[in-house]
This record gives C-alpha cells, structure tokens and sequence, in this order.
C-alpha cells in the first residue's frame, strides 16, 4: 500500500468521516471528481446533521465534555480530510501527476529543509494543514491552509511569506532583523476556505488573502481578483508540477 493509498484509508476510517463522504460521493456522481470540490460546502453543511449526531453520542458515552469545541474540532479536521480525499481520488483518476505527494500535516521533513526562516536564532514555519510536493527538487513545495473561518491562523502564513519578501528583496531589513532563509527550493502558499461565514467580503480579509500564491472558496463561485473556485486546484497544480 503506497502513501495516497495509506491517506485515504485513514480518512474512510475517521469517526466522523462517514456520513460526509457518503454526502461527498452523491455530490461527485452528480458534478464530477474536479467540480465537487466547487460544492465541499454544500457538501459540509448537508452533513452537518449526521455529524451532530454522532458528536452526541460521544458526549452521551462521556468521551466528549465540551460539544462546542468538538464541533470546531471536528469540522477543521473534516474540511482538511475532505480536500485531500478529492485530491487523492483526482491523482487516482489521472487528472493529477502520479508522482504527487499529498498529505495532511502540520509537520514533515520537507518544511524543515525548505520552509524554515531562522530569526534571530529562533525559527518560524508557515502554518501548514496539506502538503504537496514531489521528490524532484526542481518542483515547488506547496502548501496549503484549510480553514472553515477566516477567523482562523491564515495569518500565521501571511506573516512568513512576507518574512520570505524581506529576506529577497530588503537587504537592510534582512540584516537588522537577523533573518536567514537560504531558498534551496520555491515554496508557494494557498489559502482555501469554505467560507462559512461570508467573510470574503470584508475587505481586511480580502487583503490578507493577497499574501497567498493561491486563495480558493469551495463554493461554486465567479473568480474574484485572487481568488478563484476551488475547482481550480486540479489546473494550478497541473501547472505548478509540470
């Protein structure tokens, strides 16, 4: 069993998994396996229901003392497996190259050799929730922040990037700072949301999302100026790994 076929076998056995892949696989025998990811939304709200359910059945059992937080919980980690299950069944497809690597972390060895900035002899990394990459050197790293809210720790990658910015294009700034990022390999950034909240339209949103390579909504909308349908994914890495 290869790396992909590992991922997805973990999320078809996630507890709360279930019920919203079974909504996932209607929504992509209607639309297509490159369209859905235009209706994770939709796909995340007509889920919600059987979630709770079983969210209330753990705090029944007393394995849940804090329902609200578990829904939080739940639904961030459900939004990230739900993009990579998609992710990995487009590679299956061959809409993506085969050689892709896609997972689900925080942490790997590939953002330790190329996405570390050293400050002052303390270190920053981009906050991360999937990762793309290859094991040829001469591709990009991608990565990416799959967030249900704006709200949420985008800004802890905008910060890096423009951290990234200094140390190429502000020698003074670089130097007063102590900042040290030897770039062995391009690291790009995307942003992906569900929107929830219709946050988008506020404008100081809107302007942190212009730090990212690549922002996306998981809802069947018209591309806006840096901001593009998640559908677009399969096209930009296509691109981005060709």
């Amino acid at each position: 069993m290869n790396i992909l076929q590992k991922e997805k076998r973990k999320i078809e056995q996630s507890y709360y998994m279930s019920p919203i892949l079974e909504t996932y696989r209607e929504f992509k025998d209607r639309h297509g396996t490159i369209e859905v990811f235009d209706y994770l939304h939709d796909i995340m709200r007509n889920s919600q229901d059987s979630v709770e359910e079983l969210i209330r059945e753990r705090v029944i059992q007393g394995e849940i003392k804090d329902p609200n937080q578990a829904r939080k919980t739940v639904a961030g980690n459900s939004f990230q497996f739900l993009i990579l299950y998609a992710l990995i069944e487009n590679i299956e497809e061959g809409n993506l190259p085969n050689s892709l690597i896609v997972l689900k972390t925080k942490q790997h060895k590939v953002l330790d050799e190329y996405a570390t900035i050293e400050v002052a002899g303390e270190t920053q990394k981009p906050d991360i929730d999937l990762l793309v990459f290859t094991e040829d050197e001469r591709h990009p790293v991608m990565i990416y922040s799959c967030k249900t809210s704006l709200r949420e720790r985008a800004g802890q990658t905008y910060k890096w990037k423009l951290l990234v910015e200094i140390t190429k294009k502000c020698p003074q700034l670089k130097e007063e700072y102590q900042l040290k990022y030897p770039e062995k390999r391009k690291v790009l950034t995307g942003f992906i949301t569900t929107n929830f909240y219709d946050e988008i339209n506020q404008p100081q949103q809107r302007g942190m999302l212009k730090f990212f390579d690549y922002a996306y909504i998981a809802k069947p909308i018209e591309p806006l100026p840096h901001i593009k349908p998640l559908s677009q994914i399969i096209k930009d890495l296509n691109q981005i790994f060709s």
